[in-house]
């Protein structure tokens, strides 16, 4: 009779265990192996589109109340939702804070985290400063002054002992820069402008324009 009594009560509990886990497959969206309720706390997971971390707030709104960041993946014990779209977690032994629910998820997704998109590096602009630019007018102008001489040896003098000149391939400093030229280097003048030199590289045969500026004549 105590056997029947023992049996009897057995299968009661049984069904008590089988109805509760079910109820709970109603309430948390049926998947309880990974929402697992642990006392009055529900763990969840850390789910962000860009795969970053999420903020924790001492309180249910965005402003200047982050207390801490949990990562991507992170488990967590969720206390209770709010109405406004929040979640109360339990962040640490003594502390509560506040997550925004929607980027909380039941499942562990550790697996299958989503890869950033890269972001596109800014496309750097050249800057060209405006006092080595010489617009149409201006070169046109300087071509008119152009003159054939009888040829003659420069030597190739920069501002600075440790720089180099360049030989472009019009009488502008906006035109494309042929070659570059250090300090002494000897270069022929066969014609000239205004402001210029047409100059040959004896040793390359390269022929463009220097600022006469930047060079002097070979006695």
């Amino acid at each position: 009779m105590l056997k029947k009594w023992l049996a009897l009560v057995l299968a009661l509990v049984l069904a008590l265990s089988i109805v509760t886990v079910c109820s709970l497959a109603d309430v948390y969206g049926g998947n309880t192996s990974q929402s697992a309720i642990t006392g009055d706390t529900m763990i969840m997971y850390v789910y962000t589109d860009n795969g970053q971390g999420l903020n924790v707030r001492s309180s249910p709104f965005v402003g200047n109340n982050v207390i801490g960041l949990a990562p991507f993946g992170a488990k967590l014990e969720v206390i209770r939702f709010l109405d406004n779209g929040w979640a109360c977690i339990q962040w640490d032994l003594f502390t509560e804070g506040y997550v925004q629910s929607r980027f909380l998820q039941w499942e562990d997704p550790s697996r299958s985290k989503p890869t950033p998109k890269p972001t596109a590096a800014p496309t750097a602009t050249p800057y060209v400063d405006p006092s080595y630019t010489d617009g149409l007018e201006a070169l046109n102008n300087e071509f008119r002054t152009a003159r054939l001489v009888t040829p003659f040896v420069v030597v190739v003098r920069p501002s600075r002992s440790s720089g180099w000149v360049n030989m472009r391939w019009a009488p502008s400093k906006g035109t494309e820069v042929l070659a570059t030229y250090r300090s002494g280097a000897q270069l022929t003048v066969i014609a000239e402008t205004r402001n210029w030199y047409q100059v040959a590289d004896p040793d390359t045969e390269a022929t463009g324009f220097m600022m006469k500026a930047y060079v002097t004549r070979q006695n």
